[in-house]
């Protein structure tokens, strides 16, 4: 007894040193560093929930110092051995929060669903509610918006606290805003007052953000900028390099669309300096296509040519990005359905052994019986696989075409001219890139609706296709951009292809979508024979071909001829459409 009683002392000051710790690990990052000093000195005093909750701070302050993968991993041991249901609960979402910062969707919604579905074990209020914010937040990231304003209005109905209100009502109007359903200026004002009483400058920053956006879109640019630029030391005090960014990509782009050329590139400039940014995040991509922009006005081609291949890079692999996303959380939703009905086939098949133990010990009758369910029972499992089997095509369609015109997606079509070009190499064969791009596309979706845009570009693909053999590949890279792999063809003829694609494309009676503009293309080509059989290369080559199909007029073919200037560029002068065109001309019949 001696010895125990001042065990049961030291876990008595020891668990105010927790809660203390808690109560500081997101707002005072100094303090909360103290404290789990002074913890593990007392630690081994520690009963064993407290030696959890210690476990706990831990990964919350490794989290707190950007180590996010090992946060990550000290949270998911946690989640997997902790006794106490909140530790647990909490340990969980640690969990889900920190994968989704690393990109890691489908684990950190598997984290996130396995600890939503403990919520009901948990008996303390504020974790509850602080769950309800961290799936919100998770979820968002995730771009599942629905899920996170769901969470997010959870919170809005019941807060505990000002402070918690202020986070749900961050996450309630990202949500909408990526919805399509902006919530109204009084309410997202009304929200950033309340952040900024609560000293949370980071949550009214990104409601700053997301109002800007609102504006922006309902022609107000000139009150978007003056907004940002208004509580420009609101961001920096928060000393969050991100937050800095986004504020000022989007005061570049919006003070370019006001003409203010000079205010945006200083704006750009500083963005694309910043040393601590993801080179493929939002704002620098906005930097460069700013910095292109504005080198395309003061006509200076050299600088606009590198900061739109610089653009054209990070954009791509931002959409990649993206795809890979979606991708990953449907084939982990699969995998999520394919284990349920494993579980229930074991489940049907258990009964049913159960009911063939029964039969063996009964009559003839009661034996036929079992040999009948036994039956049902294989035609129940054939029908679960041909099921599983039809998801897992449909999924693999999904993952592979576009959703509009039905040509293979960036990522599909990236794999399948990877291929081509690997078996051309093999076997000593020529291959060539087309990459195309619609001219003044933007007009027709800002004159005649996203409709009529849609519309025209599905027609686009399917006159370009009469073009394609069932050995080419033909794929949209995003918005009006296209692409073909032409298999064992050498530069003259994919010219002469892309000049028939063209002319194709230049004949499509626009009236007919209601839009009485013309419409025309620019491609770019470049063959295996000057830029080699890598496919960034190929690609690189062929997309600057394409600029410069731009820049010299639009509605023409460039092909690249492997020299360092324009020298080695040659160009097929843009065609002449009579007004009454009705139909594309026939496919270009090649030898090859």
């Amino acid at each position: 007894m001696a010895l125990w009683l001042p065990c049961v002392a030291w876990a008595a000051d020891l668990q105010p040193l927790l809660d203390r710790a808690d109560a500081v690990r997101s707002s005072d990052p100094a303090q909360f560093e103290a404290l789990l000093s002074a913890i593990d000195a007392a630690e081994p005093q520690a009963t064993q929930a407290q030696r959890e909750h210690i476990r706990l701070l831990r990964a919350y302050f490794t989290a707190v110092r950007g180590e996010m993968d090992h946060a990550a991993t000290q949270a998911e041991n946690l989640f997997a051995t902790a006794q106490q249901p909140t530790i647990r609960f909490r340990a969980g979402m640690l969990a889900a929060n920190t994968e989704v910062i690393t990109r890691d969707f489908p684990e950190a919604l598997r984290y996130l669903d396995q600890a939503l579905a403990q919520m009901d074990s948990v008996t303390d209020e504020h974790t509850r509610e602080e769950g309800q914010r961290v799936a919100a937040t998770v979820y968002n990231l995730a771009g599942r918006y629905q899920k996170g304003l769901d969470h997010a209005r959870s919170v809005v109905a019941s807060p505990l606290s000002e402070k918690s209100l202020c986070v749900a009502r961050h996450l309630e109007v990202e949500a909408l805003l990526h919805l399509g359903q902006p919530a109204e200026d009084a309410y997202v004002q009304g929200a950033i007052a309340q952040c900024a009483i609560q000293g949370d400058l980071v949550a009214a920053g990104l409601l700053r953000r997301d109002l800007a956006i609102k504006w922006a879109g309902e022609g107000r640019t000139a009150d978007a900028v003056s907004m940002l630029e208004r509580h420009w030391s609101d961001v920096e005090t928060t000393r969050y390099p991100l937050l800095a960014a986004i504020t000022r990509a989007l005061i570049a782009d919006y003070r370019l669309q006001l003409g203010d050329v000079a205010g945006a590139h200083a704006q750009a400039r500083t963005v694309h300096a910043m040393p601590q940014l993801d080179p493929h995040s939002l704002p620098i991509i906005t930097a460069h296509r700013v910095l292109y922009e504005v080198a395309k006005r003061r006509g200076d081609a050299a600088t606009a040519l590198a900061e739109h291949e610089h653009y054209a890079v990070a954009d791509k692999a931002r959409l990649d990005e993206v795809q890979a996303r979606e991708v990953a959380i449907q084939l982990g939703k699969l995998e999520l359905t394919t284990k349920n009905q494993s579980i229930e086939l074991l489940s049907e098949r258990n009964r049913v052994l159960q009911l063939q133990h029964e039969v063996a010990r009964a009559d003839m009758w009661n034996a036929r019986s079992g040999i009948a369910l036994l039956a049902l029972f294989a035609l129940a499992l054939a029908a679960w696989g041909w099921r599983g089997r039809r998801m897992q095509t449909a999924l693999r369609k999904l993952a592979q075409s576009d959703p509009l015109t039905g040509v293979a997606n960036r990522l599909h079509f990236r794999a399948q001219a990877e291929a081509s070009l690997a078996r051309a190499a093999q076997h000593s064969r020529p291959a060539s890139v087309l990459m195309f791009d619609l001219d003044h596309f933007k007009r027709i979706n800002d004159c005649f609706g996203h409709a009529a845009g849609d519309r025209l570009l599905v027609d686009v693909a399917r006159a370009v296709q009469v073009h394609c053999r069932p050995e080419d590949v033909f794929g949209r890279l995003g918005g009006e951009e296209f692409a073909v792999l032409l298999a064992d063809c050498d530069l003259e003829q994919a010219r002469k292809v892309a000049q028939a694609m063209r002319e194709s494309i230049a004949v499509i009676d626009t009236r007919a979508l209601g839009c009485p503009l013309p419409i025309s293309a620019s491609f770019g080509c470049a063959s295996t024979a000057l830029s080699g059989s890598h496919f960034e290369t190929l690609a690189a080559h062929a997309d600057a071909a394409m600029y410069r199909a731009k820049t010299g007029g639009r509605n023409r073919v460039v092909v690249h001829r492997g020299a360092p200037d324009d020298a080695g560029i040659t160009t097929s002068p843009p065609v002449v459409v009579a007004p009454d065109a009705r139909s594309p001309r026939p496919r270009l019949q090649r030898t090859v």
